[in-house]
């Protein structure tokens, strides 16, 4: 029998200048912690949280608790920290660079040791062997444990969920097995009163530097001394590589480039990226249906993959071998017969994809460019990840801000935690009501949302609950963007009852009016003959303290989230134009609220709002397209 939810107690309603919004009680029953989780949450910062959330119509399971939210929050402050050690080093280096290029070359190297750790030590393609059971996961060894920087890359690219699962099936099987993050387990190697991590153990240094080939502890300084093999494109002959130079070529740089010892080749990240492209392409010739090509494993809508036959299919038509007569050839002998640059190999896969349409003035098809951008750098990952961690610190300074990270924050106030957590699992149920939408996530909607995504084998299963598992790595026009909130907000009020954000941000006037109201609505404050009718103003009342908090400590938690990983097209003087054209319809926003309010159209919350406009940053909104139309078609 089905257990319905409980129902939220009534709450004494608050004045305006009141205290922070309480949240009623839940019972849990057992709430005691595996013993296998090393980090210790704050006492009793679940015990709020309701048993059961109604979304699309079934009740279900909290998906992500507080105490997980607690955790991540102590890996974000050490990420945070880490970062700024790096930026501010104070250390010899021979090669001077800014603080964010430093940044940028650490990461490089914080990538390159990822790779290494995830092939090395868990499983790289080729080591299959394990039979996988999703519902008993592997779980990661305490020597196993990477260094925080190798930590932070999983992190982020766990945050990327479609193409971490794609990546996963095609190339990494011993993070497959893992499954979720073991975010209890990582955040009780973090001090969390001073963010650093503890002092690791012999036996767990001594492991990853053997698998890996790398000193335990993330290298914050690099010099021209340091170096790294990579082997060539064309020859498979090891050169040995300086990390950066004086003139900004190193393996770590944005310029590199590189002449073969051997063959001459000169040679560059993307010549390396084309070379993965010709060894998948080798595979895919000689064991057709066991590999495919990057991108054709995992649906874009509904996040789970698809019948091998399909993947079969696309991959033939892109590697040209759709009469089945090309041969398997090493890529060192495709790279001498396609070329070597990105050009090349595009020019190469519209003959397949495109056939008698291949016409230079037609452009290139959106399925064969989102199969190409994951042979665009190196490795067996299909996007960046040094850029994409870079991205994501944008959200980790956004919760370092709001004090998230402070040790000590959580042992008192468990109300915050639990509101972002209620206020997720609603944000999941609006997105199973408006599916093929945009939505806009709020600052501490995307925290529960970003956790929730490092336990992906829980995440995956949001198909089941609202039609699709959300990805968060699509790329949006400029012009897509201007009122992506205010849809947002809009339908967020019309289904919950109350205000989305209440941060200062202004949404359309008419979402904070009151419904039918007219000149002389219910709020009108004054008499016919223009006198205050001081008592009979109604008491302010908050109708849904589990959902937004007219606290001012609360507002900026409930600022729109610009999205860590949406990439923005077409970037310069359109987008300017965009904000321009934002910043007036902001400005007609704010006079037509003052007016609903002296009129009396607008309800409680409008004053609220009012309050906080003055002084406030509007946020450079970057909605979530998470029903995207599948960019594939048939074949595209």
């Amino acid at each position: 029998m089905e257990v319905p939810p409980p129902t939220y107690a009534q709450v004494d309603a608050l004045s305006l200048d009141g205290a922070p919004d309480a949240l009623p009680g839940y019972g849990h029953g057992d709430s005691s912690t595996p013993s296998q989780r090393v980090f210790v949450p704050s006492a009793g910062v679940d015990d709020k949280l309701p048993n059961h959330f109604k979304i699309n119509n079934q009740y279900v399971k909290a998906q992500v608790l507080p105490s997980d939210l607690e955790a991540h929050l102590v890996l974000l402050g050490a990420f945070h920290r880490l970062r700024e050690e790096v930026r501010t080093l104070k250390g010899k280096a021979d090669i001077p660079m800014e603080p964010d290029k430093r940044y940028a070359v650490f990461l490089q190297r914080a990538v390159y040791r990822f790779e290494q750790w995830a092939v090395r030590m868990i499983g790289g393609e080729g080591q299959e062997a394990e039979a996988l059971d999703e519902g008993t996961p592997k779980v990661l060894a305490p020597d196993e444990v990477p260094p925080l920087d190798v930590m932070m890359v999983w992190h982020t690219y766990m945050l990327n969920p479609r193409s971490y699962y794609e990546d996963c099936i095609r190339k990494l099987p011993g993070l497959l097995r893992i499954g979720s993050f073991p975010l209890m387990q990582l955040a009780g190697s973090i001090d969390r009163d001073t963010l650093l991590p503890h002092p690791p153990s012999e036996s767990r240094v001594a492991a990853f530097s053997s698998f890996t080939g790398q000193p335990f502890d993330p290298p914050t300084n690099t010099t021209s001394e340091d170096t790294v093999v990579v082997f060539c494109p064309s020859c498979s002959q090891p050169n040995t590589i300086p990390w950066i130079t004086y003139k900004g070529d190193g393996y770590a740089q944005r310029r590199f480039s590189c002449a073969c010892n051997s063959c001459q080749l000169s040679f560059s990240r993307e010549t390396l990226g084309v070379r993965k492209f010709y060894e998948d392409m080798e595979n895919c010739l000689l064991h057709s249906d066991k590999y495919f090509i990057a991108n054709t494993i995992v649906d874009y809508q509904t996040g789970v993959p698809v019948d091998k036959r399909w993947s079969k299919a696309l991959s033939t038509l892109v590697i040209g071998n759709h009469q089945g007569n090309l041969k398997a050839a090493r890529p060192e002998k495709l790279g001498k017969q396609i070329g070597w640059t990105m050009k090349n190999l595009e020019d190469y896969c519209r003959v397949g994809m495109m056939f008698w349409q291949n016409k230079p003035h037609i452009s290139t098809p959106r399925a064969l460019n989102i199969i190409l951008s994951a042979y665009r750098q190196p490795g067996p990952f299909s996007i960046d990840l040094a850029s994409a961690v870079i991205r994501q610190m944008n959200f980790v300074d956004k919760m370092v801000h709001l004090g998230f990270t402070e040790s000590g924050r959580w042992e008192e106030d468990h109300d915050t935690l639990t509101r972002c957590v209620v206020r997720y699992h609603h944000f999941l149920d609006f997105m199973s009501s408006t599916t093929g939408k945009f939505a806009v996530p709020t600052l501490d909607i995307d925290l529960a949302w970003h956790t929730h995504q490092l336990l992906c084998s829980s995440y995956r299963k949001l198909k089941d609950m609202i039609g699709v598992v959300p990805d968060h790595d699509d790329k949006v026009s400029q012009g897509a963007l201007s009122d992506a909130y205010d849809k947002t907000a809009e339908a967020w009020k019309a289904r919950f009852g109350v205000p989305y954000s209440v941060c200062g941000c202004l949404p359309p006037t008419k979402s904070l009016e009151v419904p039918g109201s007219d000149s002389r609505g219910s709020f009108w404050p004054f008499s016919k003959k223009g006198k205050s009718k001081v008592d009979e103003h109604p008491k302010f009342e908050n109708s849904r303290p589990d959902l937004i908090s007219i606290a001012d400590e609360a507002a900026g938690q409930m600022h729109p989230s610009d999205h860590n990983a949406v990439a923005i097209i077409n970037p310069g003087e359109q987008n300017a134009a965009q904000a321009q054209l934002r910043k007036k319809e902001l400005g007609k926003r704010e006079k037509e609220l003052q007016k609903s309010i002296e009129k009396g159209r607008a309800d409680q919350w409008a004053e609220v709002v009012r309050k906080r406009v003055m002084d406030h940053t509007p946020s450079f909104l970057c909605p979530v397209q998470y029903g995207v139309q599948d960019p594939f078609g048939k074949f595209g």
